[in-house]
Parts: C-alpha cells; sequence; structure tokens
C-alpha cells in the first residue's frame, strides 16, 4: 500500500513507520522540516517537507492510498495564552488542506490521530464515543473540530475515515523531554528522588506508543471499520504508581518526595475501548511497567 504520513518527526510516526515499513508498504514521510532532517527512516520510506498548504499538498499525495495524519500543534502554556487560533491554524487549517488533497487524489483511506482531550471531565468514566465530547481546552476543541471535518468530507466523498483518540502515550519522546515521564525517568537513572504534588493521587489515561502504532495500522487495514475508537490503557494510572513504578524497574534507591503544599492536580480520567476491540481487532498488549521496561532496554 503506498500511504502517506503526516509528522512525520515525531515519536508516534517513527513507531508507525517501522510497523509499515516492516511490512513492505511504501511511504511518504511528510513533516515541517523541524528535527525531521536529523531522524533516520526505514528502507521503502521517503522524506518531504511541506507547510500543509493546500497546493503543496496536492502533488505530494498523488498516487496515495491512505492517508495517515498524525502531525499536530500540541496542548501547550504558550499556545494556550493565545486562545483556540494557534491550533485553529496548526491542527484545523492542515486538517482540512490535507482532506481536500486526499479528495482531489481518490484517496481511500484517511486515520486521525484525535485525542482524549475532546472529552469532558463531568462524564462518567470510563469516557465512551457516545458520550457527547465537550473539550475544556483549546486543544480539545481543535481536535473535535479536525474530527467533524473528517467526518464530513468522508461522508461527501465516499472515503473511509477513521478518528483514533488517544489516551497519554508513553515513549521516548525526544520532542517533548519536560514532560513528566521522562523527567522521572532521567532522575530515576542519576538515583534522584521523583517529586510528587500533593499525595500523587492525579491519575490519567496511559497507553504505550507500541500500542498506539498497531492501532493505527489495524486502522487502515480494517475494511469495514470507520468512525471514532478510543485507545487508551482502560484505567487510569496515578502519578504515584507511574513515581513508583518507574523507581522499581530502574532501580533507583531514592524513592520519592511528597509536596503537600501543592494540590493534587485534576482527578482521574480514562477511556473505554470495547469498540476498538471489536471493529480494529485492537488489544493493549503493553502493560505500564512492561513499557517501562522496554524504555529502559532503548536507553531511554
Amino acid at each position: 500500500m503506498r500511504i502517506a504520513l503526516t509528522g512525520a518527526s515525531g515519536m508516534l510516526a517513527g513507531a508507525c513507520l517501522r510497523h509499515l515499513a516492516a511490512r513492505g508498504d511504501q511511504i511518504v514521510a511528510l513533516g515541517r522540516g523541524d528535527g525531521a532532517a536529523h531522524a533516520p527512516l526505514p528502507p521503502g520510506v521517503v522524506r518531504r517537507t511541506t507547510d500543509y498548504g493546500l497546493a503543496d499538498l496536492r502533488p505530494l499525495l498523488r498516487d496515495v492510498e491512505a492517508v495517515i495524519h498524525l502531525g499536530a500543534l500540541r496542548a501547550n502554556a504558550a499556545a494556550d495564552r493565545s486562545g483556540c487560533w494557534p491550533y485553529f491554524e496548526a491542527n484545523v487549517r492542515s486538517t482540512e488542506n490535507l482532506l481536500i488533497a486526499a479528495r482531489a487524489n481518490g484517496v481511500r483511506s484517511f486515520c486521525l490521530a484525535s485525542s482524549i482531550a475532546v472529552y469532558g471531565r463531568d462524564h462518567p468514566r470510563p469516557w465512551r464515543e457516545s458520550d457527547l465530547p465537550a473539550p475544556q481546552s483549546p486543544y480539545g476543541i481543535s481536535k473535535l473540530a479536525c474530527e467533524h471535518l473528517l467526518a464530513l468530507h468522508g461522508e461527501q466523498a465516499g472515503m473511509r475515515v477513521v478518528a483514533l483518540r488517544l489516551a497519554q502515550i508513553v515513549g521516548d519522546d525526544r520532542n517533548r523531554q519536560q514532560g513528566m515521564l521522562l523527567q522521572f525517568i532521567a532522575r530515576a537513572r542519576r538515583q534522584q528522588s521523583l517529586p510528587l504534588w500533593g499525595s500523587g493521587a492525579a491519575a490519567r489515561d496511559l497507553v504505550y506508543v507500541e500500542d498506539v502504532a498497531r492501532a493505527v495500522v489495524l486502522a487502515l487495514d480494517s475494511e469495514h471499520a470507520s468512525g471514532v475508537h478510543n485507545i487508551g490503557g482502560e484505567r487510569a494510572f496515578s502519578n504515584l504508581e507511574v513515581a513508583q513504578t518507574i523507581n522499581q524497574v530502574f532501580g533507583n534507591p531514592a524513592g520519592l518526595v511528597l509536596d503537600a503544599t501543592r494540590p493534587d492536580e485534576a482527578g482521574s480520567q480514562f477511556m473505554n475501548c470495547e469498540r476498538a476491540r471489536r471493529q480494529l481487532g485492537w488489544q493493549r498488549q503493553w502493560d505500564l511497567r512492561a513499557a517501562l521496561e522496554d524504555l529502559r532496554r532503548q536507553g531511554a
């Protein structure tokens, strides 16, 4: 299969490229160029730089059968201070341009990486695809808008479309070294204590990058699957559990430091993934400990 994949320099893209190249797919890896020039690519992958403008994308998608859209501006405080506009430009506009270019080239399938951020915190857990979305951040709003554009263009063009609502991805994300998990791993390797706010009770849905990459491949291959699918760990992992497991896996005797003067973050959030099991044949294969042990072997 000839596939165009966006966000080529990202962690998830790297895992997807390995899976797809290993089975012989031909892949055009698209990115803005930030860091992509230094990222090694598997055999059979061609890298192309794009500004995600429509005129740029039309020729890049020529002869492409499927699109995997992973590229996005992720939630960050600097962009949030400007409201929705940065996310609209980077996420919504690029998604619509990709969809228009895909239709013009007769692309048959389109897989979008969406986010758990489209859900509202007041919904009962676990969150299901049938729950009414109620995003509470500019990033979440942009991802929900991308889902609506996906459904609209898929319906109008007869293109099979799948949106994967992803939980927080565990992996060696070199573009996000300041995240809690990688900071904890770095401190554990140096045998330094891991700092936690409050009691460490704040919890979130976590899923290993290899499991997410497999979900993306299944979304391409499952010809009768369409619509929205949750991809996550199906339970909430507390910051305390994450920190304790990291210390155990990386052999860190320094322990934890709980800062009672700082409040716990927002409460637990996690998704039900039954639809992905039924329609995609997807099942999480990596638990938290196994994922962290794999990262330790990789030298994360």
